[in-house]
């Protein structure tokens, strides 16, 4: 049985995407192009991962978790 979402969650789900960015750069170890989400990348080619505080935006806190 899967669980109805309640009435809210399409209206919070349309608000978090729309602060999302897909952006793109070159693997600094390999030199693949990478597309990621605010500036946070991972290579699938060679595994490469750039830290979560170069990323463009900050990252939600605990305090943001509504459904927590």
């Amino acid at each position: 049985m899967t669980a109805t979402p309640p009435p809210r969650a399409p209206m919070q789900a349309a608000e978090f995407l729309s602060g999302q960015e897909i952006t793109t750069t070159d693997c600094r170890r390999c030199g693949t192009q990478i597309a990621g989400i605010n500036g946070r990348y991972s290579c699938s080619a060679c595994g490469w991962v750039n830290d979560w505080s170069e990323g463009h935006t900050d990252l939600p806190t605990a305090d943001d978790d509504t459904a927590a």
